[in-house]
């Protein structure tokens, strides 16, 4: 089963930009998956408000763009080519709107991408500076799952997978998905649900049971489950994604509140999650 087959990289030609198109072409050869490379355009306003001088120097930015991102394109492929031994498909494309995520987000809906992958500079989203808005508005509004890439990490595959459960009935779904994705990885899947402090909860009762369906419907990786106890998710979450060194943290779209303090902490706290790991929120 095939879960990944069309994956759509956002970029700004940004450092970080670079690093999620290193990561796409790593990702799509061990999917066998296509790549898109976009690039969005905000309209020129800035002359005047005639509608012809406005046309005309919108049309200079594309066509600007559209050399700047073949030559991203040019470079990033010449990058991988000594460690992808087979190049994925990658084509281009420029878009013209005022508002970059909700381009990203129709783009990728209407071209039936399974994934939308982009770079994040330090712990907010290279989109804040270019285009005044961040990754965390992509998740929101993204009809499909969508990989964060930090520009400090780097691509070793994803031996060590953590998953955010929210012992919800869609946990095992989201689950057997993760696994799908990870198989060409070889992948060990470790299961967690954060408790908060103070708080009654059975959680370790349902997380045994959760255990217990994948004992009973056994998949390919191994998976490992557990709770772990702390004064928020997000602390949680960091705490244990250094325990077990994650590659990568998944969460089901249900935390995308969590998603955005993640990204919106201060920049004085140095956080070794978002240092090294990509995240991928699942929809």
């Amino acid at each position: 089963m095939k879960i990944i087959h069309n994956i759509l990289v956002p970029t700004d030609f940004s450092a970080c930009a670079e690093k999620a198109f290193q990561f796409s072409l790593k990702l799509a050869e061990k999917w066998k998956a296509a790549i898109k490379l976009l690039h969005i355009v905000s309209p020129d306003y800035s002359v005047t408000d005639l509608p012809t001088l406005v046309d005309t120097a919108t049309k200079e930015k594309i066509e600007v763009a559209l050399q700047l991102l073949k030559g991203f394109k040019v470079n990033g492929i010449s990058k991988a080519e000594a460690t992808i031994q087979e190049m994925p498909k990658v084509t281009e494309d420029i878009k013209v709107s005022g508002l970059p995520y909700a381009a990203i987000s129709t783009i990728a809906e209407e071209g039936d991408f399974d994934l939308i992958l982009m770079g994040t500079n330090d712990y907010h989203s290279a989109w804040e500076s270019a285009f005044g808005t961040n990754a965390v508005s992509v998740v929101k509004q993204a009809q499909c799952h969508v990989l964060v890439v930090p520009e400090l990490a780097e691509f070793k595959g994803f031996p060590q997978v953590g998953f955010a459960a929210d012992l919800h009935e869609t946990d095992p779904y989201h689950l057997y998905k993760v696994c799908k994705m990870m198989e060409p990885f070889h992948s060990i899947i470790r299961c967690v649900h954060i408790v908060k402090k103070g708080e009654s909860d059975d959680a370790k009762l349902r997380i045994e049971e959760l255990e217990a369906f994948f004992v009973n419907n056994p998949i390919a990786l191994q998976m490992t489950f557990h709770t772990f106890e702390e004064a928020s998710i997000e602390t949680g979450l960091e705490d244990f994604a250094n325990e077990w060194n994650l590659d990568l943290l998944v969460m089901s779209s249900p935390h995308r509140d969590v998603f955005s303090r993640l990204f919106h902490k201060s920049m004085t706290k140095q956080m070794a999650l978002h240092s090294k790991a990509p995240l991928l929120v699942l929809k």
